[in-house]
């Protein structure tokens, strides 16, 4: 899932997924958009989530005189496609990043239109089985105590994502 990382106090920087649609960054932090003027333009920047063939990508919109920027350049045109790791800023607000880094996480596979074969045993993944899809590569693995393949190796069958169970993000705008 993305997040936008946003500073929790002077130095600390915090996580704020983005589960919603659209969230209004005129506020700090910002917080989900519950209502647009009434000719739809946002009135302070807004992040607007557009699902298109099943790929999510995060949109910036804003107006002319919101002062938001994209990596240093302002966002001219009153709209720009967010990409991992991009520093926004809003005048008056501060600075925060986006990023689509995620963590992996044990679920029920959701099934798929064809079979899928973990990468690990070579065995079919069931619906509804516990399993883990890689950040890296997105690729789904059996996780259950009969079937630990996700954890079985230090890393991913197919990548070089680490499968440690508690991991964390492995980038922040401390690294910056």
């Amino acid at each position: 899932m993305a997040h936008l990382w946003v500073r929790d106090g002077e130095v600390e920087w915090a996580v704020l997924p983005l589960d919603g649609d659209a969230m209004d960054l005129g506020a700090y932090p910002p917080r989900p958009l519950r209502q647009r003027r009434a000719d739809g333009a946002p009135e302070s920047p807004v992040l607007m989530r557009t699902v298109t063939a099943g790929d999510t990508d995060w949109l910036l919109l804003s107006g002319p005189r919101s002062g938001a920027s994209v990596n240093g350049v302002p966002v001219a045109a009153g709209i720009h496609a967010l990409s991992d790791r991009d520093q926004v800023h809003v005048r008056g607000v501060g600075s925060l990043f986006f990023s689509t880094e995620t963590l992996a996480r044990v679920e029920a596979f959701p099934g798929s239109d064809h079979k899928l074969f973990c990468p690990r045993c070579k065995q079919a993944i069931a619906d509804g089985a516990l399993s883990v899809r890689c950040p890296g590569c997105r690729v789904w693995h059996h996780q259950s105590d009969p079937l630990p393949c996700w954890t079985y190796a230090a890393s991913c069958a197919l990548c070089p994502h680490p499968t440690e169970a508690n991991a964390r993000f492995r980038w922040t705008p401390e690294d910056l």
